[in-house]
């Protein structure tokens, strides 16, 4: 089968998965009675009376329908637009828009340590598979497992103690901020047209190191840099661990190929045996389980959110939960489930331009 069939089937394929993932969101909401889920599209300060509006809500959700129809209904809302309303202490109004709002924050944290977790474990990977049972071997072993074991609210705490400005007085490695995306300071007395200061938000993005650099303002720009700093290294000491143990277990056993030997064997320089035969093949179990890494990596970015008071989906999610917001619990649970199919999706088409054997 050809890549490109592959692929399509693979988009293909992710159609019925979609859809099993809005009923199983749709299946949660049905949890909770009818009376609670009108509640939420009920405005109390609006002149329309309360029995007007659940009779409209009622029938925008379809629950004067059976239950199997009213999935349709809940399917119709959702690819329309309509994920309902919540209303938390950060933020209140349509799920959507607040997911919108929040969302590129995640996105920012998860993307960034994903690159900078590969690009550091594959050629660190690649010179411990290297060398079994070595120094370096043996270090890299108990910091793959150290960092493995390690709680991730645990290993933020501790960063941002020992790298925390502020946190320990005279302490010389506190050189970054523990809290938020930005320094107030670093906006002018007179904001900015994109920037809004009852929401902290940016625009249009809503990043505020790329919109910083969209409009042109450098002293905001690193001023999100170095506020970007702990959660990003968090994240990526955590999925580094993974991805290391991975790569050198896959060393370890491509060099015990038949392949390899015999490649050695006819005098085949050791770097090119390493990067030609050993490597690449070693790379192909390690992608395979990218997936599920990433899926452990978006529950640790709720908890490094939380903890470095970072404002993205994390926080909304567990705002939402706080305060009973089922829409928002709803809405967040769904674009999670839906960033992890993306994910996957990544992860088996890299599979496949690796080996080019796989094509299931």
């Amino acid at each position: 089968m050809e890549l490109k069939y592959y692929i399509i089937r693979r988009l293909l394929l992710l159609i019925p998965t979609l859809l099993g993932l809005v009923l199983l969101v749709f299946l949660l909401m049905r949890m909770f009675p009818d009376t609670y889920l009108i509640a939420r599209y009920i405005n109390p300060k609006s002149g329309i009376p309360y029995s007007v509006q659940a009779e409209q809500a009622r029938a925008a959700l379809g629950l004067n329908y059976p239950i199997f129809i009213q999935y349709f209904f809940y399917l119709k809302s959702l690819f329309t637009g309509n994920w309902g309303y919540m209303s938390t202490p950060i933020y209140s109004g349509p799920v959507l828009q607040g997911i919108e709002l929040y969302f590129p924050s995640t996105l920012q944290l998860s993307i960034l340590a994903t690159i900078l977790s590969v690009a550091i474990a594959i050629p660190l990977g690649t010179y411990i598979g290297a060398r079994p049972n070595s120094l370096a071997d043996q270090l890299g072993r108990i910091f793959s497992l150290g960092f493995y074991a390690m709680p991730i609210f645990w290993l933020a705490l501790l960063l941002q103690i020992l790298l925390g400005e502020n946190v320990i007085p005279g302490n010389p490695l506190g050189l970054f901020p523990i809290a938020g995306k930005f320094s107030l300071a670093s906006i002018p007395a007179v904001p900015p047209p994109w920037f809004n200061p009852s929401t902290g938000l940016t625009g249009p993005t809503h990043l505020p190191l790329l919109d910083a650099i969209i409009h042109g303002d450098w002293q905001l720009a690193i001023s999100s840099l170095r506020y970007l700093f702990l959660p990003v290294v968090t994240l990526t000491l955590a999925l580094l661990a993974g991805i290391l143990r991975f790569i050198r277990a896959g060393m370890v056993d491509a060099s015990n190929q038949e392949y390899v030997k015999t490649a050695r064997s006819k005098g085949v320089p050791e770097h090119l045996v390493i990067k030609r035969h050993i490597r690449k093949n070693a790379l192909i179990p390690t992608v395979t389980i990218l997936g599920l890494l990433f899926a452990s990596l978006l529950g640790g970015v709720v908890v490094i959110e939380e903890v470095f008071n970072y404002f993205g989906i994390g926080v909304l999610a567990l705002n939402a939960v706080y305060n009973l917001a089922i829409y928002g619990v709803l809405g967040t649970t769904f674009i999670f489930g839906v960033t992890l199919m993306a994910a996957n999706l990544i992860v088996d088409i890299a599979y496949a331009f690796i080996d080019p054997r796989i094509r299931y």
